[in-house]
């Protein structure tokens, strides 16, 4: 029997400590370059923090039936079959966990690059060279790699609460003055222009971690009571954490000057504090560094988990004999890493190719609560129940569903390539399972 050992305090901190990343120190420039006004930007943040709110209270009922772990894996595969649960893992090995290592990665190169000082063209070269070194150690030195990736957390939250009382304090820049109006959105030709869809790719990006918090419902202290609670407090905490620290931004920088930034923190803190951008690129830079380990060590666990289940290639469900890891499936997954890093190359482009798909499953497993209520599957006593069934998740399914046709649709490729990998992953699956059989 799981031991109920987790606090409603523990239950906020990993609601905080999982979404929190390292999006809030790039992404309000290409949000900017979306739509460009200050009252509207801090909107889409305080949206973004009402859709994740949503899903959590959703998901929160999702672990409480199904406790065993496994997450969106688990969920799609209990709702809906092996297939869908198969093009999740699929999907997370060739899109979302390898393209969020590849972003978090040129994030580093380029605050390296503030630090150091190096040409454009080596960015690629510098963060290709980094997930090497990021694998290796992860691979071979699991007990290190677990204390670099705490202190690397400890080191993100200092950053984000630093930069944000000093943003707030030391800028001067009046910031809504010139916003455009409630009634000049919809007339407003200027407003016609805004690329809301776009800049919620962004939001989004920086938000995705809520869904983490849900997994540990089995452990939780009063879980009717302490889950919903925390994920209310926690998606509170970071939504006005991420909101202030754009108003910040703003506060300190031109809306042009956050269009044009490459490394934004560091930029802001220049301007009140001359020389400060080293200290603060150091910071951002070992952080991201830190939180790309973790995606090393974690989503292989979950293509070893299929391997073992028969869905995946054996290969990739052994581990080192020694060291325990899932040492095929990390060298899988971040070898694809620097091939995404060479096709993108932008940090924009990699969290856009993965957002969009990994948003597209986590609305599909949101879709399994109507099965899982129909049905009564999975444990129903004694654990939360979503409020406001079905309206809560029929509305997140709908603003994630406007989220994605819209960016599919556009001009980018790399809003809709991640989508096409679902169908290549659909292949594969009857393939090894028709060589599976013979």
């Amino acid at each position: 029997m799981t031991k109920k050992g987790l606090s409603l305090f523990a239950l906020t901190m990993i609601a905080i400590g999982s979404t929190i990343g390292s999006g809030i120190f790039k992404t309000p420039t290409s949000i900017a370059q979306a739509v460009p006004d200050p009252m509207w930007m801090t909107v889409l943040w305080i949206a973004g923090g009402v859709v994740c709110m949503i899903g959590a209270l959703v998901y929160a009922e999702m672990g409480g039936r199904f406790p065993k772990g496994g997450g969106i894996y688990t969920y799609l595969k209990e709702a809906f079959g092996p297939l869908p649960a198969f093009l999740y893992g699929w999907c997370l090995l060739t899109v979302v966990s390898s393209g969020t290592i590849a972003a978090l990665i040129v994030v580093f190169a380029d605050y390296s690059q503030k630090i150091v000082g190096f040409s454009d063209q080596l960015i690629p070269v510098v963060a290709a060279s980094s997930i090497v070194i990021l694998t290796l150690f992860n691979m071979f030195s699991l007990d290190s790699s677990k204390w670099f990736a705490n202190v690397s957390t400890v080191m993100k939250i200092i950053g984000i609460y630093g930069l944000l009382i000093l943003l707030l304090f030391l800028g001067t820049n009046s910031i809504f003055e010139n916003s455009i109006s409630v009634s000049e959105v919809f007339t407003s030709e200027k407003a016609q222009g805004f690329g809301w869809a776009k800049a919620f790719v962004g939001v989004l990006w920086s938000y995705t971690g809520w869904h983490y918090a849900s997994f540990v419902t089995n452990e939780a202290e009063n879980p009717k009571r302490n889950v919903p609670l925390a994920l209310i407090l926690g998606t509170l905490v970071v939504t006005l954490s991420y909101v202030l620290v754009s108003i910040g931004y703003m506060n300190v920088l031109s809306i042009e000057e956050i269009q044009n930034s490459k490394t934004l923190a560091a930029d802001a803190m220049e301007k009140i504090i001359p020389g400060g951008s080293f200290a603060v690129s150091i910071l951002i830079a070992l952080s991201v560094f830190g939180c790309a380990g973790l995606y090393v060590l974690a989503t292989p666990r979950i293509v070893q988990q299929m391997s073992n289940e028969g869905l995946f290639f054996e290969a990739f469900g052994k581990s080192h004999p020694k060291f325990g890891v899932p040492v095929n499936a990390i060298l899988l997954q971040s070898a694809w890493a620097i091939v995404l890093i060479f096709v993108w190359g932008k940090f924009e482009a990699l969290y856009t190719y993965v957002t969009i798909t990994e948003w597209f499953f986590l609305a599909m497993a949101c879709s399994g609560i109507f099965v899982f209520r129909m049905k009564k599957m999975g444990q129903t006593d004694g654990i939360f129940k979503s409020p406001l069934y079905p309206v809560l998740p029929v509305l997140f399914i709908a603003v994630v569903a406007w989220f994605i046709v819209k960016n599919a649709l556009s001009d980018d490729p790399a809003a809709y390539f991640g989508l096409m990998v679902i169908p290549v992953g659909a292949v594969v699956y009857y393939v090894y399972g028709k060589s599976k059989s013979k």
